[in-house]
């Protein structure tokens, strides 16, 4: 089974919330709040795609905050599983694999795990921000969300 890790979701939860509200610098304790994530580890994915990527923008001073740095319909998911994960890739012996496979002497597969690896990577690319959110159905403002990763620290 494919699966992302569950910061990369949790990526994908936080800048859904920026793009919620696209006109206005939000912090990661409001992120946090909104979101129902640990602000431990609001901060953490933060640091990560401002330091890995071009996604976010970020603000210092009372008005400061996060905020996206294009719109959501132009950030893919592709970008955002590259900017926690890495390179998009099923097998280390892929198209970007720094060293030759150990079987690479055995194999009868001819780097056709290219093939897979492009597919892959352009369905995640024709994915954008926007078509994982559901504008129709915003959190109630006085809900009070739960901590979703109550495990981690």
């Amino acid at each position: 089974m494919l699966k992302l890790n569950k910061m990369t979701d949790y990526a994908v939860v936080c800048l859904g919330m920026l793009a919620r509200k696209p006109d206005r610098f939000m912090s990661a304790s409001e992120l946090s709040k909104e979101t129902g994530l640990k602000l431990y580890t609001v901060q953490k994915i933060l640091k990560v795609i401002l330091a890995k990527s071009d996604l976010l923008k970020a603000e210092r001073g009372v008005y400061g905050g996060y905020t996206l740095k294009k719109k959501s319909n132009n950030i893919t998911v592709a970008e955002i599983i590259e900017a926690l994960d890495g390179p998009i890739s099923l097998t280390s012996c892929g198209d970007k694999s720094d060293s030759l496979c150990q079987s690479s002497d055995i194999c009868f597969l001819g780097g056709k795990w290219n093939q897979v690896n492009e597919i892959i990577r352009k369905s995640l690319n024709d994915i954008s921000l926007d078509d994982l959110l559901n504008f129709d159905n915003p959190f109630p403002v006085e809900y009070e969300k739960p901590m979703l990763n109550k495990t981690m620290n």
